[in-house]
This record gives C-alpha cells, sequence and structure tokens, in this order.
C-alpha cells in the first residue's frame, strides 16, 4: 500500500474499533448495526490483501539462484565422474553424452538446465555402482536428483507468488474504495442524528472518521457543516 492507501486504511479500522466499543449507542438502528458488519468485513478483506501483497518473493528468488549454482556444480561433478568411467570403459557415446561445459550451463535458459541436469542423472543412475570407484557417492546423485526437481519447481513457485500478489493489489483497491464509499455515502449520513441526540458520540465518530496523514502529522481537513472534519470528497 501506498501513503495514502495505508492512512484510509488506518480510518476505516478506526471507525471500526470506536463503532464496536460503543455499539449500545446505535444497536437499536438494524442499518447502521449492518453498516458496521459490512465494514468489519471490508477491514478484514484489507488485513488479508495487504498481507499477500506485502509478500516479499526476493528471499526465494535469492534462493533460487543458490540452487542453480549448487545445481550447476553438482550436474559437473557427476559428469566428471561419468567421463572418467567413460574413457575407463571405451564407451565413446557415455563420453560424448556426459561431457558439458560450466559456461553452457551457466547460460542456459532454466529449463534447458534442468533438463541437462536430469540427463545427467539418468545416465549415472545405472551406472552407480561402476562410477563409485571414481569418486562418485550415492549422496551425490541423491542430492542432484533433489536439486534438479526443486529448481524446477521454484520458478512456477515464484511466479504464482507474483500472481497471487498482484491479484490482492487489484483486491486491496477496490476494498478501499468499498470502504471509502460505505462511510461517505452510508455510516455518514445515519451519524447524522447523533450530533443532536449524543453529540459526545459523534463527536468521537468525527475523530475516528478523520483521515490523518501518518507521514505529515495531520489530519485532513474538508468539512462542512452537515459533515465530519476529515472526509476526502
Amino acid at each position: 500500500m501506498d501513503r495514502k492507501e495505508i492512512n484510509l486504511s488506518d480510518m476505516l479500522q478506526s471507525v471500526d474499533q470506536f463503532l464496536n466499543k460503543n455499539v449500545t449507542q446505535f444497536q437499536h438502528q438494524a442499518a447502521l448495526v449492518q453498516a458496521h458488519i459490512q465494514l468489519h468485513g471490508i477491514n478484514d478483506d484489507i488485513f488479508t490483501s495487504s498481507q499477500i501483497q506485502a509478500v516479499d518473493n526476493t528471499v526465494d528468488t535469492k534462493l533460487k539462484g543458490n540452487q542453480k549454482t549448487e545445481l550447476i556444480e553438482l550436474t559437473m561433478k557427476v559428469s566428471a565422474f561419468l567421463i572418467a568411467h567413460a574413457a575407463a570403459s571405451g564407451d565413446t557415446k557415455l563420453k560424448l553424452s556426459a561431457t558439458v561445459s560450466e559456461w553452457d550451463l551457466k547460460n542456459m535458459r532454466e529449463n534447458d538446465l534442468v533438463i541437462k541436469a536430469k540427463a545427467i542423472y539418468d545416465l549415472a543412475f545405472p551406472l552407480m555402482e561402476l562410477i563409485i570407484p571414481w569418486g562418485m557417492t550415492q549422496a551425490d546423485l541423491d542430492l542432484l536428483g533433489t536439486d534438479y526437481a526443486g529448481f524446477k519447481q521454484k520458478t512456477p513457485d515464484i511466479h504464482n507468488q507474483r500472481g497471487e500478489s498482484t491479484q490482492a493489489t487489484a483486491t486491496l483497491k477496490e476494498k478501499l474504495r468499498e470502504g471509502k464509499a460505505l462511510i461517505k455515502e452510508k455510516i455518514d449520513p445515519m451519524m447524522q442524528p447523533f450530533k443532536v441526540l449524543n453529540p459526545t458520540f459523534y463527536a468521537g465518530y468525527v475523530i475516528a472518521s478523520t483521515i490523518v496523514d501518518r507521514a505529515a502529522g495531520h489530519a485532513t481537513k474538508d468539512a462542512t457543516p452537515d459533515a465530519p472534519a476529515g472526509k476526502v470528497k
């Protein structure tokens, strides 16, 4: 949320809390009670959307970068064992299939890197017992299998997070507009009788429904004789 949206959200929460604390003052007014329930629901939706919007996938992206580095290192390691075995056994086809350069791996598209890592894994798996003498371990091969599968999943995971954040942003803006309209078009007019019947209650509502610019440290003033101060038109 930007500063203006945060200020508006704070006001909606302030009104919700004020009405909740003073529900006995208007509990006989069914329409106002319903409007308060609606406002509370809007605030819940705003909170949920803001939590999703705030998800930072920077950490996941960095972890993915680290995983890519590890995947390349493991692929090169297993490739080296395969090439050594191929040379010793005179298996030219295996040598050609297992040969890959680190530069190529680093510059491959992510999907191609996964395909190549899996290809090296698939070459090594049935030859495990034969390449152990060259220093290969089961842990190396298992980790390569885990890494290429995990790396493959990272891209859609990050993409989905970004998609969820984008949708949450749209929902957030919609709910803020909905909350603002609810205050201006329903709750404000229904609070007008309390200006005469219960001035103290009404004055508290005016304070609660004033939008305060937290950064600037002052309330937004836009008062008229028939409307509370601080309303944004």
